[in-house]
């Protein structure tokens, strides 16, 4: 059993219950197996402070996060 921290809450919890995510041309997406990746737990899925993590883990724009966070609600 692997424990990751969540970037938003910084909860410990098992990997499987996570989102494993990474920014990739300014862009979130799923891991794909290359480079930097940052999890999410479900529950931060729709926190205030998601927008905030986004933008910095990125480095982009606060009119971008808005369409990036969408798509990570739809994940």
């Amino acid at each position: 059993m692997i424990v990751r921290m969540c970037v938003v809450c910084r909860s410990r919890l098992l990997q499987n219950e996570m989102l494993r995510l990474q920014c990739k041309n300014q862009e979130i997406i799923r891991f794909s197996g290359e480079g930097r990746s940052f999890y999410i737990c479900k529950s931060c899925i729709n926190s205030k402070k998601l927008d905030k993590i986004i933008q910095e883990i990125c480095r982009i724009d606060k009119t971008s996060v808005k369409n990036i966070v969408t798509t990570i609600k739809e994940m």
